[in-house]
C-alpha cells in the first residue's frame, strides 16, 4: 500500500440499527420490521452510488455492510464492482466471536469481499484472559487472510474499564496511550491487519503515535478514522487531526452520515428521494472535508 485513499460508508450495524434507527428495544423485531430495515440499507447504498456518480472516486469509495440486513446490498456491490467490506464478527458481543462460528472461512469465500472486517473491544488494561483469547483469534484470522490473499480490516474499540470510566477526559488523556499499547499487543500476538479502523483522536501528535506503532510492526498498514456516531463537528475535528498523519488514508463514517436522514424518513418528514439526497450530501461533505484537510 502506498498512496491509496479509502472512503468507507459503514452500515454494518445490526443490533444498534434495530435499537437506534428503528427504536425497537427490549424485544425482537417482527419480520415486517426486519424487511423495513433491509430497505433502509438499500437506501443508504443508493445514496452511496449517487455520491460516487457525482465525483467520489469509485476506486477509493466503499461500503461496509452485513449479510443479515444488507444481503441485497452486498450482492449489488459485488456485481457492480464496488469496494465492499464484510464483517465476520457476531454483533453486539463483549468478546469477539465469529458470526458463522467455525464456518467463517466458507462465509468469506462465498462473498469474496475486498476487505474482511472485524470489530473487537480491546483494552490492554482490561481482562487479560479475554484479551489473550481475542488476540489469538485475530492472529489466526490474519494468517488465514494473508494465505488466501484477502485484505484484513480491524476496528479496535478501546473502551474504558469500570475504574477508567471515572477518569476525567478519558478520550483525551488515557485512550491514546491505551490504543498504542493495544496495537503493540495485537502485533505481538501475530495480528497484522492491512487497515486499522481507528477511533478519532483530538490531537495530531496522539494519532501520530498510534500510526508509528502500527508502522513499527507493518510499514504497509494504513489507518482510516471512524466517526463513532458523533456530531459532524466532532467527526471533522478527528479528521482534521488525523489528516496530518501520513498513515491515515481516509475515513469510515456511518451513523453521522445516515442516522438523522433515516430517522426523518421513518417519521414521514421526508421522502425516499430526499433521504437519498441527504445521505449522499453528508457522505460527499466528509469526502470534500477530508480532501481539503489532507491536501492531496
Amino acid at each position: 500500500m502506498k498512496n491509496e485513499e479509502l472512503y468507507i460508508l459503514p452500515f454494518d450495524h445490526r443490533n444498534s440499527f434495530t435499537q437506534k434507527i428503528m427504536q425497537i428495544k427490549d424485544r425482537e423485531p417482527t419480520s415486517k420490521e426486519l424487511q423495513q430495515e433491509r430497505k433502509l440499507k438499500i437506501i443508504i447504498y443508493q445514496a452511496f452510488k449517487k455520491a460516487v456518480s457525482e465525483g467520489i472516486p469509485k476506486n477509493s469509495a466503499g461500503i461496509l455492510t452485513d449479510e443479515f440486513l444488507g444481503n441485497e446490498v452486498l450482492k449489488k456491490a459485488r456485481k457492480e464492482k464496488y469496494i465492499f467490506c464484510l464483517p465476520v464478527e457476531k454483533s453486539g458481543q463483549e468478546e469477539f466471536h465469529y458470526e458463522h462460528g467455525k464456518n467463517y472461512k466458507q462465509h468469506i469465500k462465498k462473498w469474496n469481499p475486498t476487505y474482511v472486517k472485524v470489530l473487537v473491544r480491546y483494552n490492554p488494561e482490561g481482562d487479560k484472559k479475554l484479551n489473550k483469547r481475542q488476540a489469538k483469534k485475530l492472529a489466526e484470522l490474519s494468517r488465514y487472510l494473508k494465505k488466501i490473499g484477502k485484505k484484513f480490516m480491524l476496528e479496535v474499540l478501546v473502551l474504558p474499564t469500570r475504574s477508567e470510566k471515572k477518569i476525567k477526559n478519558y478520550d483525551q488523556t488515557l485512550r491514546p496511550k491505551l490504543m498504542v499499547k493495544a496495537i503493540k499487543e495485537l502485533h505481538a500476538s501475530g495480528a497484522y491487519p492491512d487497515i486499522w479502523k481507528i477511533e478519532g483522536l483530538d490531537k495530531t501528535k496522539d494519532m501520530q503515535k498510534v500510526a508509528d506503532q502500527i508502522n513499527n510492526g507493518d510499514t504497509e498498514a494504513r489507518i482510516i478514522i471512524l466517526g463513532r456516531g458523533e456530531s459532524a463537528k466532532k467527526a471533522e475535528q478527528w479528521l482534521k487531526a488525523g489528516a496530518k498523519v501520513k498513515t491515515a488514508i481516509g475515513f469510515a463514517i456511518g451513523r453521522t452520515i445516515f442516522e438523522k436522514p433515516l430517522e426523518e424518513y421513518i417519521s414521514g418528514k421526508i421522502s425516499k428521494e430526499q433521504t437519498i439526497e441527504k445521505i449522499k450530501n453528508n457522505y460527499k461533505h466528509f469526502y470534500n472535508f477530508w480532501k481539503k484537510v489532507k491536501n492531496y
